[in-house]
């Protein structure tokens, strides 16, 4: 486990890299953020609890070509409560990012990457690294703003196994 300095500077950095990012003003870089609902999909910690809640993340990132990127983001990954327990997670991430475009305003996109995922249950806490998958599509408004759909899944290594925590999301991604 990582000592709480070096865990608060690791998101620090992470949240200074996406808003660096936004303030740089160079062709190809870009931030954004989306509001989603989580996913538990697995047993987390022997807590089988529901799929309610708000979650979301804060990216930036820079794209050097119409159909790649590198993305850096905080993720809040939900807060569920229910009869069963608690569960909190968040993390943050790194992805490279590929755009498939469909027309001048669509484009698919997937990404892949590595996260650092905290989670937080009422029967204990742990911390993980995590294989961050992702799949959605695009909307591009103008040459500046686009919308964003996506799933995207965090396969973490924590609590002596893998659970899967997902989220569907739906936000905005603004280019500088």
């Amino acid at each position: 486990m990582r000592s709480l300095p070096s865990r608060a500077f690791f998101r620090a950095a992470c949240l200074g890299a996406c808003f660096g990012v936004a303030a740089a003003h160079a062709d190809g870089f870009y931030a954004g953020g989306s509001l989603a609902a989580p996913h538990f999909g697995d047993n987390i910690n022997g807590l089988s609890i529901g799929n309610s809640g708000v979650s979301g993340k804060l990216f930036g990132g820079y794209q050097p070509t119409p159909s790649f990127g590198v993305e850096l983001g905080l993720a809040d990954l939900g807060h569920i409560n229910d009869v069963n327990g608690s569960i909190k997670s968040h993390g943050e991430y790194i992805d490279g990012v590929g755009l498939l475009p469909l027309s001048a305003s669509w484009a698919l996109l997937g990404s892949i990457g590595a996260a650092n995922v905290d989670i937080d249950t009422s029967n204990g806490d742990d911390r993980g690294a995590a294989l961050k998958l992702g799949l959605g599509a695009e909307f591009a408004l103008n040459k500046s703003i686009a919308l964003r759909g996506e799933y995207e899944n965090y396969h973490v290594s924590a609590f002596n196994g893998h659970p899967n925590i997902g989220q569907y999301s739906f936000g905005m991604r603004v280019n500088f």
